[in-house]
Order: C-alpha cells, then sequence, then structure tokens
C-alpha cells in the first residue's frame, strides 16, 4: 500500500507581528530587568521606543546590556534606567572612550553600574537558559569586579589545579529586546554573525522576547535558511518589522533575500557623542531625535531616504593602497603613535613565531590595528595564525579603509562567525588553542593589571569588555598604552584585568618585557623618543609610577620600514587612531 503524502504547511501557529510601539507598551512594565540582545545588530528601535514609551516617568529599570553605546544613553539621561549590567559603558566608534552622559548619571548618584567582563555576562545568561544555578569560567578572578560581585552573592572564587576557577551567578531577565535579520510571523529569528551572545539571553528570558527586523518571512523560505535561525518561537512574544533598526550602528545581512547591509553612521554617532556633553544640548538631541520623532518610522523619516541609501554597503576593495596624500611618494615618517604600533605588531610577531600561538585575539583602538598588522605580517612569511575578534569573529582577513574592531566589510572574510562562548569561552579559556591577546588599556601597573574602569578622579571610564577573558585566560598578552605618569602607574585603583598573564608593555616610548621574577625589564627604546640614550631612559623614568631595571643589551627599535607604514596606513587613511598624539 502507497504510504500517505505529507505536506508541510506554509504557515503554523498564530502570528506574532505587531507594530515595535504596541508591542513595548503591551510587553515592558516599570521595574523591569530588560536585557539588551548583543550580537552584530544593535536592538536601538526598540530601545529608543522603551525611551518614548517611559519618558516623563520613573519605570526604575535594570538594564542588562553587553554595550551600552551611543543613543542608548538617551534612557539613562532621561532617568529611566535605575541600574545598569554591563561589561562595557561608553562609545566604542571608532574609538572606546567614556560617554559624559553616563559618567555624570554615576558620579551623580543617578545611576548604579554593575561591572562584569563580557564572558562572565553571557555565562550567566547561558546559565539562566541552561536553568543551572551558576557557570563556570576562568576569568574576573583576582580583579575588583570579581571582589565586587563575590560580596553581591554572585560569583563563587575556587580552583581547579593551578588554575583559578570561578562560578558565576545564573542570570533571568524579564525581558529580552533584540535585533535580528528576519523571521517568520510566529517568532523564528534569523541573526545576524558574528552571532556576540547567540541565543542565550533570549533563552534565559523569564517573560519573553520582543524580535526587531528587517523582514518578515515565510515560514517555508525560514526552513529554505534553517542553519541561520537562532531564536525559537515559543520565546518570542512579538515580531516587530524595524527596518535599519540597528541604526547608527551597521548591519551585515547572512543571506536574506530582500535586505540590504548597512554600515555605521558616523557622522550621527559623532553628533550624539557631541550633544551629550552638555546636559542642555543632549536634552534638545533627544527632544529632537526620540521623543519628537513620534516612533520609528518617524525617525527613519527624518533620517531620509537619501542618507539612508548612502548608508547601505558597497562592495570593498581588496586592493592595497597608500594613501591618497603619500601616492607615488616616499612615505611621510613614522609619528610616534604609528611607531608604537608597528612595534607592537613585531613583538607579535616573535612571540608567535617562538611560542607557536595559534591564534590572535584582537583589542580595541591601536592594540587592533597591531594585531591587524602583525597577523598580516605573519602571513605573509607562511606562518599560520588566526585573528579573533571578542564578538565571534574568527580567522579573518580586515580590508583596508575601516580600522574599526567590528568593521562589517571583514565579517565575509571570516573562515568562521561563532560567538562570544566561541571565542572567549572556548579559543581564549579553553585548552584546544593556543592565544595570544593584544589589549589596550586606560592604565596598567607594575604587575601587567590593567584599569579602564574609574578614573583617577573617581569617574567611570568604560568598564572591561573581552579584556578580562583575555587577560585571565589566554597563554599570552601584549598591552599597547600611552605613555605617561598617569597611565603607568605603580598600583591601579581598580584592578579591571589581572596582569599574571601580560609578557610585554609597548609605549609610545618604549618597550618593557617581564623577566623571569615577574619584574618589568626595560628593554627598547622607540626612536621617536628623540635625545640621547640616556636622556630617553630620563623620561621613560620620569614619565612611569615605578622603578624599573634597564636591560644591559637595551635596543633602539628600528624606525618603521615604507611596507609597514603602508599597511598600517591603509588600515586607518583617516587617521582615526593614528593621529600623532604627543604633537
Amino acid at each position: 500500500m502507497t504510504p500517505p503524502a505529507f505536506a508541510l504547511p506554509v504557515e503554523e501557529g498564530a502570528s506574532k507581528v505587531q507594530d515595535l510601539a504596541t508591542a513595548i507598551r503591551t510587553f515592558v512594565e516599570p521595574g523591569m530587568t530588560l536585557h539588551v540582545g548583543y550580537s552584530d545588530a544593535r536592538p536601538n528601535a526598540a530601545l529608543l521606543e522603551i525611551a518614548r514609551a517611559f519618558a516623563g516617568r520613573d519605570p526604575g529599570f535594570t538594564l542588562v546590556t553587553a554595550g551600552l553605546v551611543n543613543i542608548q544613553h538617551a534612557l539613562v539621561e532621561l532617568g529611566l534606567v535605575r541600574k545598569v549590567v554591563a561589561s562595557f559603558a561608553g562609545e566604542n566608534y571608532p574609538v572606546a572612550r567614556p560617554n559624559p552622559a553616563l559618567v555624570r548619571a554615576i558620579r551623580d548618584g543617578r545611576v548604579e553600574i554593575e561591572h562584569w567582563s563580557l564572558w562572565s555576562l553571557v555565562a550567566r545568561l547561558a546559565a539562566g537558559a541552561l536553568g543551572v544555578p551558576y557557570f563556570p569560567v576562568r576569568s574576573m578572578a583576582g580583579s575588583t569586579m570579581g571582589v565586587e560581585a563575590s560580596a553581591r552573592g554572585e560569583l563563587v572564587e575556587m580552583s581547579v589545579g593551578d588554575d583559578p576557577l570561578v562560578l558565576v551567578k545564573a542570570l533571568r531577565p524579564d525581558i529580552v529586546v533584540l535585533h535580528g535579520a528576519a523571521a517568520d510571523a510566529h517568532g523564528n529569528v534569523v541573526l545576524a554573525a558574528p552571532y556576540g551572545e547567540s541565543q542565550w539571553g533570549a533563552l534565559a528570558a523569564t517573560r519573553g522576547v520582543i524580535a526587531c527586523v528587517e523582514r518578515i518571512v515565510t515560514t517555508e523560505q525560514l526552513r529554505r535558511m534553517n542553519k541561520l535561525t537562532r531564536i525559537p518561537a515559543h520565546v518570542v512574544r512579538a515580531v516587530c518589522v524595524t527596518p535599519n533598526g540597528a541604526h547608527p550602528y551597521g548591519f551585515n545581512n547572512p543571506g536574506v533575500d530582500g535586505i540590504s547591509s548597512y554600515v555605521e553612521d558616523a557622522q550621527f554617532m559623532a553628533d550624539t557623542l557631541r550633544a551629550s556633553r552638555d546636559p542642555a544640548d543632549f536634552k534638545r538631541w533627544i527632544d529632537e531625535w526620540v521623543l519628537g520623532v513620534g516612533d520609528h518610522d518617524g525617525y527613519l523619516a527624518k533620517l531620509g531616504p537619501d542618507r539612508l541609501s548612502a548608508l547601505n554597503r558597497r562592495h570593498t576593495s581588496d586592493e592595497w593602497h597608500v594613501p591618497a596624500d603619500e601616492a607615488g611618494a616616499v612615505p611621510a615618517p613614522a609619528n610616534a603613535t604609528e611607531t608604537q604600533v608597528v612595534v607592537a605588531a613585531r613583538r607579535l610577531r616573535t612571540a608567535v613565531m617562538r611560542r607557536g600561538h595559534d591564534a590572535v585575539l584582537a583589542g580595541v583602538g591601536l592594540a587592533n590595528l597591531a594585531s591587524w598588522i602583525g597577523a598580516r605580517d605573519l602571513r605573509g612569511r607562511g606562518v599560520d595564525v588566526e585573528l579573533m575578534a571578542e564578538i565571534g569573529l574568527f580567522g579573518y582577513s580586515p580590508r583596508p579603509g575601516e580600522p574599526f574592531i567590528f568593521a562589517g566589510q571583514n565579517v565575509p572574510t571570516n573562515k568562521l562567525l561563532t560567538d562570544v562562548m566561541g571565542v572567549l569561552g572556548t579559543f581564549v579559556s579553553g585548552p584546544g588553542t593556543k592565544t595570544i591577546g593584544m589589549i589596550g588599556a586606560g592604565q596598567v601597573d607594575r604587575t601587567g593589571a590593567i584599569n579602564s574602569t574609574v578614573a583617577d578622579n573617581g569617574d567611570f571610564i568604560v568598564g572591561s569588555g573581552g579584556a578580562n577573558d583575555v587577560l585571565s585566560a589566554a597563554d599570552e598578552v601584549i598591552v599597547c598604552v600611552g605613555h605617561g605618569a598617569t597611565r603607568l602607574v605603580d598600583k591601579v585603583r581598580y584592578v579591571t584585568s589581572p596582569g599574571a598573564k601580560v609578557s610585554t608593555i609597548v609605549t609610545d616610548l618604549c618597550v618593557f618585557e617581564r623577566a623571569a621574577d615577574g619584574e618589568f625589564v626595560l628593554t627598547a627604546l622607540l626612536p621617536t623618543v628623540g635625545g640621547s640614550q640616556d636622556e630617553a631612559i630620563e623620561l621613560v623614568r620620569e614619565r612611569t609610577g615605578w622603578s624599573f631595571p634597564v636591560a644591559d643589551d637595551l635596543a633602539i627599535e628600528a624606525p618603521p620600514t615604507p611596507a609597514e607604514l603602508a599597511d598600517l596606513r591603509a588600515f586607518d587613511p583617516k587617521r582615526l587612531f593614528l593621529r600623532d598624539r604627543t604633537a
């Protein structure tokens, strides 16, 4: 007998499609713990709608986020957030720096901030999603963050063999807002890679997910790209179509027909940051861009079709070009900043070739550029080493022209797109990958510990991001930092990240390397220091907050070669990072 034929239904279940304003007002309530889903795309449309819905009220939200950035600080300025639980909070495009509005709010006691590393925060969400009380990580031990979390009862330190192990307490937010590429009407969501926290926050939520997406697809279409689906429908409460909903940040289409990738709106972010420096200016900006537009459609209309069209990602050339002002000419001499980056890249090359590292974890800013040109140099020498970035980039080849660490133009070059658990929790922390980190720092002390959390005046800086995870668990770390008495201190006031894994410190004056006894030794001077060797050593001593020995074979670094400068300047042709900070 012929078995009956079965046809899968095209649509199944009730539609959850709602307009964003209705979804926010239906599912978000005062006093909630709201989690900002963290992937390639940021749910900015949802956050601005929350601001509109609750402006003028005191909802007392707790905001959980891997990164509170740029326009998102409007919620703090409006007094809607009582507490921020974050790994990073400030500005991250193109340069990591504090956000003045958030700094004021913390200083004035209007908002409390709780500090975590990126992987430990994601691990807390994973524990919540898995239904277990704690999740083990190699992060946070030996840091001030760890001490604070332990005092709150949210972290337990223990040891397994010689390595410290930390148990972080499960975290279950009430509502998660996220931005994906697409969803069907029932709430199965396709996220854009790299995946950041991936599905963990969504699955940990006690009251579900509000999913903003670029477009709705049919369930049959979704089945054809089911390898891209990360969020199942049963945890989603509402699906809201919000094209360009990550603006002013970018979005990378993972392969969904009918939508475009778009780049960061650099000018918009710069204008927002500028407004945040003065409370009156920020209030006017919020009135204009948040409260005054009515809804997301009004926001897009105010941006205008021409501006939105200009943000659509075009093909980026893989060809290498010296900046136009130097084309056909001998490259201008390297400034101190460029020299520092090149020297850091050389130290990276030496470490990888001597110790056989499999992968390089790129930090932000100058550390990122040093990782990029160092890895490019190694590959040119036939050394098989992979570049990684914390949100889930692995095995990528950075393209010229855009120095932002998470530049979307680099996403297609990855050999593997994963998430925070994959990069920080596995490749950096696990035994299968020998990893070296290249990390920036606000301050570094004589032990190698870094501080990017609390300034000397007590103001908040930006927090850890993934730095603590790297300095806690990588096999080796190089720190790239500006040289000054307030940057190289005897003891950091706040240990964002412990320093035991730091082997080398590269500044714009010199190189320190850790000796067998654990002390950092001055081993090289940069050629841009000037003066005699004795004068250069004295300058380094004056600008260093601890005493140090000088190597018997103290070297003077060779200036960057034209080839090194060409590669470096190709990555940052507008000198966003490479301006001469000593001028």
